[in-house]
């Protein structure tokens, strides 16, 4: 395999934090490019995280309707949260569909993904299948979240395909695993 000069690795020159709080940051790093030249780029740094999309046994996704600060909107969302240290991912998520929906069910991961391109976020998507409620929701603080399910289609048509969603990547790729697509 060749490596192209414009794909080639860029080097990491400095880097500085510029804002920390609630588990993520923004950091200014400066980067040699393959050329030569110097430039400055802002990067968002995150724990990682994941996002599980969870199946009634009659085949109805269960979903956390949710107020989300960045689009200013409220959206139905995948259930999940962050990867706490020394937790599994698949803990993780069965914790975070538990503690949001009161729903337990068969977890497995079906693929990681990043964020964006001037992340270092890495997101990790689950199926929950046979999913059953078993307690009732214990939300974070600053979480308020009302719980809905809705049948594949109505997902497909009110959710995911007008964009009234974050972690589509994990959608799309548990949509795939389960050969749902």
């Amino acid at each position: 395999m060749t490596t192209d000069s414009t794909t080639a690795s860029w080097r990491e020159i400095n880097r500085t934090t510029v804002f920390s709080r609630f588990g993520r940051s923004v950091d200014r790093v400066e980067f040699e490019l393959p050329d030569g030249r110097t430039e400055e780029f802002s990067i968002k740094c995150e724990r990682p995280a994941g996002a599980v999309f969870a199946l009634t046994p009659d085949q109805h996704v269960i979903l956390a309707r949710q107020y989300r600060p960045g689009p200013d909107r409220v959206l139905h969302e995948l259930p999940g949260g962050y990867i706490e240290p020394g937790e599994s991912a698949e803990n993780a998520i069965a914790r975070e569909l538990l503690e949001e929906t009161g729903h337990q069910g068969q977890v497995r991961e079906v693929g990681p993904y990043w964020l964006d391109a001037y992340s270092d976020v890495r997101r990790y998507a689950f199926v929950a299948t046979g999913c059953v409620k078993v307690a009732e929701p214990r939300p974070e603080r600053t979480e308020f979240i009302d719980v809905v399910t809705l049948s594949l289609s109505e997902f497909r048509d009110r959710v995911l395909r007008r964009g009234e969603m974050t972690d589509t990547a994990a959608a799309y790729l548990a949509l795939d695993a389960l050969s749902l697509l």
